[in-house]
């Protein structure tokens, strides 16, 4: 028997990639009547160490509380794709899960992640290329640490997939475009409702888009609130025992609705588009070829 048999395993999560349309993907999911996601963005139970020593008892109480009894769970988080430690934990839950990955043409994602990581303060070097220049300093240093922050690691897909399909089996990790998801949004859904065998007639409505782009009305508070809210402080500790969980989500949400604005980032540097397309199409194409899929129109074209 599993060790965590005695509590209801997830049966799908969403494990990449980020800035790819996961959010869109779990809430569109989450709309069916015998599935129940965690009203939380990311599920951080199988990626922050100090949730997972505490047990899934202690992370189904967190994430699931309000689910009702019959229904499957799922769950997503973007980074613990990029972590072999990660994955491994995910397979020790439930190594019959279903594991779904959405992949972006990788510039566009790198270059997306950048303004997002601006956006939530994760980020202070105020130029992509200036960020790029210190990635492989920031991977030495700590990947976990920097894990927002590393944008062509990040977006480099063949390894993480073929470490995926290496634990998991092929037939259980799914990959779908973007583009894709754009396009095909129900048929995908129905797709993955029959993996995981709940009625696959069941058409989400899915016209919303999620976790779309903005930027602080103020970076120094956005900057402080995400470091408060990453800290393990006194303070916080005492907040979070005192606030309801479904509470401290919505005050949290709140917070950084009031410090969003409206915000489209400004084309990329052409130069440096068409560096990072050469940089990642060796990696495409061991991709292209694992998921037997044509990337081609990822190439940089004048």
């Amino acid at each position: 028997m599993n060790k965590v048999d005695q509590f209801r395993q997830i049966t799908l999560m969403i494990v990449g990639s980020q800035k790819s349309g996961t959010s869109s993907l779990l809430r569109y999911l989450a709309q069916h009547p015998d599935i129940y996601a965690h009203p939380q963005p990311e599920m951080t139970y199988f990626l922050q160490n100090h949730e997972y020593e505490k047990g899934y008892k202690s992370a189904s109480n967190k994430y699931y509380s309000d689910c009702p009894v019959d229904n499957h769970l799922i769950a997503k988080n973007v980074m613990v794709m990029c972590s072999p430690e990660r994955i491994q934990r995910i397979y020790e839950h439930n190594p019959d899960m279903h594991l779904v990955v959405l992949i972006r043409e990788p510039v566009s994602r790198a270059y997306s992640a950048y303004w997002w990581a601006r956006r939530r303060g994760w980020e202070n070097i105020k130029t992509f290329e200036d960020a790029l220049a210190v990635e492989e300093k920031r991977l030495n240093d700590d990947w976990f640490k920097w894990r927002q922050c590393v944008y062509k690691f990040n977006s480099v897909y063949y390894p993480h997939i073929q470490n995926l399909m290496a634990q998991f089996g092929e037939d259980q990790v799914h990959c779908f475009l973007t583009d894709e998801l754009k396009d095909n949004s129900v048929s995908i859904c129905q797709r993955l409702y029959n993996l995981i065998g709940v009625d696959n007639d069941f058409e989400p409505i899915v016209e919303q888009q999620f976790n779309q782009a903005a930027m602080p009305r103020s970076e120094k508070v956005g900057y402080l609130f995400t470091q408060f809210l990453a800290s393990r402080n006194p303070i916080r500790r005492a907040i979070r025992h005192l606030v309801p969980t479904k509470t401290a989500n919505k005050l949290k949400k709140v917070i950084y609705n009031l410090n969003d604005r409206s915000f489209n980032p400004p084309p990329i540097n052409p130069k440096t588009h068409r560096e990072l397309s050469d940089y990642f199409q060796p990696f495409n194409e061991e991709l292209s070829t694992l998921l037997d899929i044509d990337l081609s129109h990822w190439q940089f074209s004048e």
